[in-house]
C-alpha cells in the first residue's frame, strides 16, 4: 500500500478538519469585530453559533459524501465513543448543576441572601445552575462553584425565618 492508495481518505477528511478550523476561527473574528461594533453579546454569540453549525454540517456534508452513511454497528459505536468523551470533559460542569438543582429544590439559597462560604461573606447577587455570585462586604465579587456551595460548610443568615418550621 502506497500513500496514492491512501488519498480518498486523507483528502476528504483534512477537508473536513480545514472546515472546522475556518469556521472557528471566522466565528470568532466575527465575533470580536461585532463586539468592537458595540453589538449586544446575544448577537454575537448568535453569529458564531450560526458560523460554527455550518462550519460543522458542511464538514459532516463532505464526510457523507466521501464515505457514505455510516452502518447501525458504526453510528452505535461512534456515538458511545462521543457520549463518554463529552460525559468525562462535563464532568464537572454535570456536577456542578446537579449541585444548583439540589440548592434549589432544598430552598437553601436565593438571590439577595446574606450568606458565608469559606472566608468569604456576603450577599447573593446572581444563582445559576453552575456558579452563585457573591458580592462581598467590601464591594467585590467573588464567584464559587455550585458543588463547592453544596459541599459547605454554607451558612445562610438570611434563610431562618424563610426557613421557620421546616428544618
Amino acid at each position: 500500500m502506497n500513500g496514492t492508495d491512501l488519498l480518498p481518505i486523507i483528502v476528504p477528511v483534512a477537508l473536513a478538519a480545514v472546515l472546522l478550523v475556518g469556521s472557528y476561527v471566522l466565528s470568532s473574528r466575527v465575533s470580536r469585530w461585532l463586539k468592537a461594533r458595540g453589538a449586544p453579546p446575544a448577537a454575537a454569540r448568535g453569529a458564531t453559533f450560526v458560523i460554527s453549525l455550518t462550519g460543522v454540517l458542511l464538514a459532516g456534508a463532505v464526510l457523507f459524501v466521501a464515505f457514505g452513511p455510516l452502518t447501525v454497528t458504526v453510528g452505535l459505536t461512534l456515538s458511545a465513543v462521543v457520549g463518554l468523551a463529552a460525559t468525562l470533559a462535563l464532568q464537572t460542569t454535570i456536577g456542578n448543576v446537579i449541585a444548583g438543582f439540589i440548592l434549589l429544590r432544598d430552598r437553601m439559597l436565593r438571590q439577595g441572601d446574606e450568606i458565608q462560604i469559606g472566608g468569604v461573606r456576603g450577599t447573593v447577587v446572581r444563582f445559576g445552575l453552575v456558579t452563585t455570585w457573591i458580592r462581598a462586604e467590601d464591594g467585590s465579587l467573588a464567584l464559587t462553584s455550585n458543588s463547592n456551595l453544596l459541599s459547605g460548610p454554607l451558612v445562610n443568615r438570611s434563610a431562618a425565618n424563610r426557613l421557620k418550621g421546616d428544618y
